[in-house]
C-alpha cells in the first residue's frame, strides 16, 4: 500500500472508535471480529503494522509500528501523540524492547517450529559517519537456516533487545554468521548491544 498523507481528523476518529470499544477486545483479547476492525481502521490510517497485548507498565497496550520502516515514524508519533488517555492502557508509536528473561526466536524448519535461544550470539558493530551502524553477528544455532531466515531472526532479536526505533535510527546493514572471520574475534555477548549502543551515539 503506498503511503499517504495522514490527517489530524482521520486520527482523531480512530481514537474515537477505539476509546468506545476498547473493553470489548476480552481480557485475552480473544474478540476476533473487533480485532479485525481494528486492523482495517489502522490500515485506513496508512501503511503501519500493529500490535496488542499485555502493557509494559499498563495492563494493555496497544503498537501503532511503522513496520520497520524509519520514514512512517513521524506518522506513528502524530497517531501515539493524540491518544487519549484510557485508564489501564498504554500506547506506543514503536514496538518497544521486549521484558526478556533470555532473547528468544521461533523458526520453522520443514514445516517444524524450532526454538532459538539467542542469549549466546556474538556481535561486531562497525561504525560509520552517518551515525548508523553494520552489525555483524555470529549466530551458531542458526547455521542450518537459509539466508533469509538467518535475517529474518536476527531483525526479530535486534528489535526485541533496542526496541523498533532505536534499531530503525541504529543499525543499517545486518549480516548473520556461523563464526567471526579471523578480525572479529572479539565479538560482545547480544545482551549487551542497547548499553553498548547507548555509549556510542550519547557521546
Amino acid at each position: 500500500m503506498e503511503n499517504r498523507n495522514l490527517t489530524l481528523s482521520q486520527v482523531n476518529e480512530f481514537w474515537k472508535w477505539f476509546s468506545a470499544c476498547h473493553k470489548d477486545f476480552g481480557v485475552n483479547f480473544e474478540n476476533g471480529d473487533l480485532l479485525s476492525e481494528l486492523d482495517s481502521r489502522i490500515v485506513e490510517l496508512g501503511n503501519f503494522a500493529w500490535e496488542l497485548g499485555p502493557g509494559i507498565e499498563m495492563e494493555n497496550m496497544l503498537v501503532v509500528s511503522p513496520g520497520g520502516r524509519n520514514e512512517l515514524l513521524p506518522q506513528t508519533k502524530e497517531i501515539i501523540s493524540n491518544s487519549p488517555s484510557i485508564p489501564n492502557w498504554e500506547f506506543h508509536y514503536a514496538k518497544p524492547p521486549k521484558q526478556w528473561k533470555e532473547p528468544i526466536v521461533n523458526l520453522y524448519k520443514g514445516g517444524r517450529k524450532k526454538r532459538i535461544i539467542a542469549s549466546s550470539w556474538q556481535y561486531v558493530l562497525l561504525d560509520y559517519s552517518d551515525g548508523l551502524f553494520d552489525i555483524i553477528i555470529e549466530a551458531p544455532n542458526l547455521a542450518d537456516f537459509c539466508k533469509d531466515d538467518k535475517l529474518i531472526a536476527a531483525e526479530i532479536i535486534l528489535e526485541g533487545l533496542l526496541g523498533e526505533e532505536k534499531r530503525l535510527v541504529t543499525i543499517a546493514q545486518v549480516d548473520v554468521v556461523s563464526e567471526f572471520e579471523a578480525q572479529y574475534k572479539e565479538g560482545t555477548n547480544i545482551k549487551f548491544l542497547g548499553q553498548h549502543i547507548g555509549q556510542l551515539t550519547d557521546k
